[in-house]
């Protein structure tokens, strides 16, 4: 199983003069969250400061997946501090606070969603994609909750939605997501069988996996996931083809290493282009 030295970064692309690119065009490839002690030693040089690792992050990723916003809306300090310290080319993703999506379940919330789309605004020419995502709770039968809220949201920004409950798989939701320009959030998660169906000019996808596998420790790979990466390159490969922008996160409980499952999947998706 490959590990994931600071040595090997390389392969995600490269920093020049103050910008950063993306191993592929139109590939964004990043985490979920960047602060995590675990990464010490892999990722990040050991005893480096907290405040230190979005920087040391951007050196090596062109995107990276918010998490923090999910307990939510950050000052506007906090966002304007992350835009001053990400290079050129980089691009924030975020999550719709929990307040919004889960404790009032889309309710009612017009006034707080603009607030935080506002908010992340702020982070300019670096703000990508803003996901709402769902409670596994969330069925099919808030169709219209969820439709209104999505005709709520300020226009101009890109929006994917996240959805974990089954009974969304036999609805018409794929087409009210392409009806307003908005993705569905393709996963990988023991909750949900996998889609593959891209509804707007970009693609998100999340490697989520069970936090009940790998709780703690996220200092190396547990877990190969190369035949499950593979199925998802295949999938990146065709959308990129399609001239759609693909943004990937990993997420810690995938495989118990975020970083390297990133490494694991631009391997195979590259060994996948010379075959």
């Amino acid at each position: 199983m490959p590990g994931d030295g600071v040595s090997q970064q390389p392969l995600f692309g490269e920093e020049e003069a103050g910008r950063v690119f993306p191993p592929e065009p139109g590939l964004y490839l990043g985490t979920s969250g960047w602060s995590y002690a675990d990464w010490e030693g892999s990722l990040y040089p050991a005893g480096l400061a907290p405040r230190a690792r979005l920087a040391e992050y951007a050196r090596h990723y062109a995107t990276v997946e918010i998490d923090s916003t999910f307990y939510g809306t950050p000052r506007r300090s906090t966002v304007e501090r992350w835009r001053a310290v990400a290079p050129e080319g980089f691009l924030f993703a975020a999550k719709f606070p929990r307040e919004i999506t889960h404790e009032r379940r889309l309710a009612g919330v017009e006034r707080e969603a603009e607030r935080f789309v506002e908010t992340m605004a702020l982070l300019g020419e670096r703000l990508g994609p803003l996901l709402v995502q769902l409670p596994p709770s969330f069925d099919v039968g808030g169709m219209g909750v969820l439709e209104g809220f999505l005709g709520s949201l300020p226009e101009g920004f890109r929006y994917a939605v996240e959805v974990r409950h089954r009974s969304w798989l036999r609805s018409d939701l794929s087409q009210l997501l392409r009806e307003r320009g908005v993705a569905l959030a393709l996963v990988d998660h023991p909750g949900m069988p996998r889609m593959q169906e891209a509804t707007a000019a970009f693609v998100y996808v999340r490697w989520i996996g069970d936090r009940r596998e790998f709780p703690s420790g996220h200092t190396a790979p547990r877990k190969d996931r190369r035949e499950d990466l593979r199925w998802w390159a295949e999938r990146v490969r065709r959308f990129l083809d399609e001239g759609r922008e693909v943004f990937a996160y990993a997420n810690n409980h995938y495989q118990n290493h975020s970083p390297s499952t990133l490494r694991q999947f631009l391997e195979v998706y590259r060994e996948m282009g010379e075959e």
